[in-house]
């Protein structure tokens, strides 16, 4: 029985919808009688039939609006002095038959014009203007068409905004790292700066900005990382819905900030983690219990939602509640206290791991330029370099969040006073000399300072008193932090080779341990005579004045 009925039912549906669709074409047939009646130009078919057959609603709704269009349209045409050519193909002129196409217009060609954008109009509805969508308040194709037009610009710029949202989605997830994902949070690391921008919308860091200055390649070329923290259980308004954290380029947690872009001190951020734990997101009742039982002064008085709100809380966390203990609003008020003490050690141990998550990732994948980077600038300088040498230590060496690199050098003193051109000769014996250790260790330091050198570190090798191993201060960082160090590094390269060596020699001398012999100071006093008399030619007859202490010629 139940099995007839619906069948019936069903029957009583789909006749009744019959009945519309043909009324719908009765009403239409009556008042544009012209747009039913068949043409033998059109092979005995009309224009209406081209309307019914590509209505795309299944009940004819959009037939009296089309066939007023149409209408009208022809009637425009007309007006406008133009003759119906009663054909589905446009006629073509030739010398045998010349027909004059520009006063003609196609009825056909019009009908179905309308019938193709009938179906655009029908799927555009929802980027229609409101105002619009009625079919029956068109007046004429041009209009018609002119809408479904503006309606299509619509889908094409929706549909080229979904595609660019979606490469920048697919960009960015390559261009970044899940750190993290649980129940409570969502941590990122972005490592280029359109995956800081895209997952930083919404938020005033300067790492993310679009209209402004970005600062994430100058802050990553410095070895500083980025992690992103999304809460899902903190509202959008929330400036603590994403939080930053920044480690330093030794990788340390350094610091953090929230969406305003507000440096963050450590409790701030376990409050962040609270909220989130009492999703504040769906409720701010629990978030309000807990900070009214954590004294705070800015808590609105309880409901006994806002208390109910809590406990569930409390208990989806696995803390602790007894309600038979929470009785009374004292015996509640401990309870909560406990409960309290409770999510903040939750919290606080979650901050804890975020930290140690974002450190452990930025020593795993250090960030900032790669080691091919940095041996471009080393193999830009060492060529140059005759003195002193340049070596270099990245991550996986040392642990650091950066690379390292120093410079050092090596001073022997013999090999300076053994190349002297002055003649000037050692005033004691070797023996005697090496034992001045003091007094060679300032001079040598004297003399690197003389030519703009200010070593690190002075030690004298081992078993070998006149030579000295030079370690110069380090540096760490970029690669346009070490391309500056080496410029300086040729710098004092470049004056050491002009001028370490004589002054090297004027210290040892003003030491009284180096000095020319006893004779050549007899016969010549003075250094610059002697010079200059070596530089005169010989020749025969010339009078050569030779001055000796203490004797006239």
């Amino acid at each position: 029985m139940r099995k007839l009925f619906e069948s019936f039912r069903n029957y009583s549906i789909l006749i009744e919808e019959q009945l519309l669709v043909e009324g719908r074409i009765d009403d239409v047939r009556k008042k544009y009688p012209e747009l039913a009646k068949p043409t033998v130009e059109l092979d005995g078919e009309n224009l209406l039939d081209v309307l019914i057959q590509a209505d795309p609603s299944g009940n004819q709704k959009y037939l009296m609006g089309t066939a007023k269009i149409l209408h009208n349209s022809m009637a425009l045409a007309k007006a406008d002095g133009y003759e119906p050519f009663w054909g589905k193909q446009w006629p073509v002129s030739t010398d045998e038959e010349p027909i004059d196409t520009d006063t003609l217009f196609s009825p056909w060609g019009i009908a179905t014009n309308i019938a193709r954008e009938l179906e655009k109009f029908h799927k555009l509805q929802t980027l229609i203007a409101p105002e619009k969508r009625d079919i029956n308040s068109i007046q004429n194709y041009s209009e018609f068409s002119s809408i479904v037009d503006t309606a299509a610009q619509k889908q094409q710029d929706k549909e080229r905004k979904k595609a660019a949202s979606e490469r920048e989605r697919t960009q960015a997830g390559e261009e970044s790292t899940i750190v993290a994902d649980n129940d409570h949070y969502t941590m990122i690391r972005p490592t280029t700066a359109h995956a800081s921008c895209y997952y930083g919308k919404g938020t005033k860091w300067c790492i993310s900005a679009t209209q402004s200055s970005n600062y994430f390649d100058e802050y990553t070329k410095d070895n500083k990382s980025f992690y992103f923290v999304f809460f899902a259980n903190i509202s959008n308004i929330n400036p603590f819905k994403k939080l930053a954290l920044v480690v330093d380029m030794e990788g340390n947690y350094e610091e953090a900030f929230n969406a305003e872009d507000d440096s963050l001190y450590p409790g701030q951020v376990v409050d962040a983690i609270i909220q989130n734990l009492l999703h504040e997101k769906e409720d701010a009742g629990a978030l309000m219990a807990y900070r009214w039982y954590d004294n705070d002064r800015y808590a609105d008085e309880l409901s006994d939602k806002d208390k109910a709100d809590y406990v569930k809380k409390v208990k989806e966390l696995g803390i602790a509640w007894d309600d038979e203990l929470a009785t009374s609003e004292h015996l509640f008020k401990e309870e909560a206290e406990r409960a309290n003490e409770a999510i903040r050690n939750t919290a606080e141990l979650l901050f804890r791991d975020m930290k140690a998550e974002a450190e452990t990732n930025h020593q795993e994948d250090p960030p900032g330029a790669t080691e091919e980077e940095y041996n471009e600038v080393l193999a830009k300088y060492e060529p140059g370099l005759n003195n002193i040498s340049v070596s270099m230590q990245m991550p996986y060496d040392t642990g650091a969040g950066h690379p390292y690199w120093d410079a050092t050098m090596y001073v022997d003193i013999e090999d300076v006073v053994e190349n002297n051109k002055q003649r000037l000769k050692w005033k004691k014996s070797v023996e005697q000399i090496a034992e001045e250790e003091d007094e060679l260790r300032q001079a040598v330091d004297l003399a690197l300072n003389t030519v703009d050198i200010w070593p690190d570190n002075l030690e004298q090798e081992y078993k070998e008193p006149f030579r000295y191993y030079v370690t110069l201060d380090p540096g760490a960082g970029s690669p346009d932090e070490l391309e500056s160090y080496m410029d300086n590094i040729q710098y004092m390269d470049e004056a050491f080779t002009k001028g370490f060596a004589e002054a090297l020699l004027e210290e040892l001398v003003d030491r009284d341990l180096l000095g020319r012999d006893t004779r050549e100071e007899e016969y010549w006093p003075d250094p610059e005579e002697k010079k200059k008399q070596l530089e005169l030619p010989l020749q025969e007859n010339r009078k050569i004045i030779i001055k000796l202490k203490g004797v006239e010629i």
